[in-house]
């Protein structure tokens, strides 16, 4: 057994490791799991306990793994080894996060793979500045009761919007509502008063 085998199987399964004793099924779940994270290594022919049971067919496994790698969405890169009996995978940390597999999200946790949730995925897109906070919908803000008609006329004039133009469609076009519901640049923009809606804020005047 090569040392660094024999130091990884000490060690068992972790944040960066994961066993497997056969075949590839959930293969793309870890490996989009590990993407998503710092990256990690993935020991065929071996199993949860640690022990080497070995693999068949080195050359068919490795480009059944290099064709799961590159079904993630986008495709991730990965480097396949023969160590013994064992093959090595390594996933490396990735530059274009997040990765999905079958359309799904995973993120490592522990020595586990998980699917990530909803506000697990939003909250992954914020950590990684995929998402920008004034891009977000503001939760407090009405339209209907926030957006006067003194306030849209004075951006409308502002923002050179035609007079016949619908206001949403405007809005929608200018990238300051999204689903219906004012992002967090268009309060900003179209309020009298930040201080309800954000309390930290200082400003008390924000409409154009």
């Amino acid at each position: 057994m090569k040392p660094e085998i024999s130091d990884i199987l000490a060690l068992g399964e972790s944040f960066t490791t994961e066993f497997k004793k056969s075949g590839t099924s959930n293969l793309g779940r870890e490996i989009c799991a590990f993407a998503n994270a710092t990256g990690g290594v993935i020991l065929m022919g071996v199993t949860d306990a640690g022990d080497i049971v070995g693999v068949d067919d080195y050359n068919r496994l490795k480009s059944e793994v290099q064709a799961i790698a590159r079904s993630a969405e986008p495709p991730i890169a990965v480097e396949v080894k023969s160590v013994g009996e064992v093959l090595y995978v390594t996933v490396p940390e990735q530059h274009s996060k997040p990765y999905s597999f079958g359309g799904k999200f995973f993120l490592r946790e522990g020595a586990t793979s998980q699917q990530m949730s909803r506000d697990e995925i939003r909250e992954f897109f914020f950590k990684e500045g995929l998402i920008h906070f004034d891009e977000t919908p503001c939760p407090d803000y009405d339209i209907d009761k926030d957006m006067t008609h003194e306030i849209w006329i004075r951006f409308a004039s502002r923002a050179s919007i035609p007079a016949n133009m619908d206001k949403e469609t405007a809005l929608r076009n200018l990238h300051l509502v999204k689903e219906s519901k004012m992002t967090h640049a268009g309060a900003w923009l179209l309020c009298n008063e930040i201080n309800p809606l954000h309390p930290a804020c200082r400003s008390d005047v924000c409409a154009v």
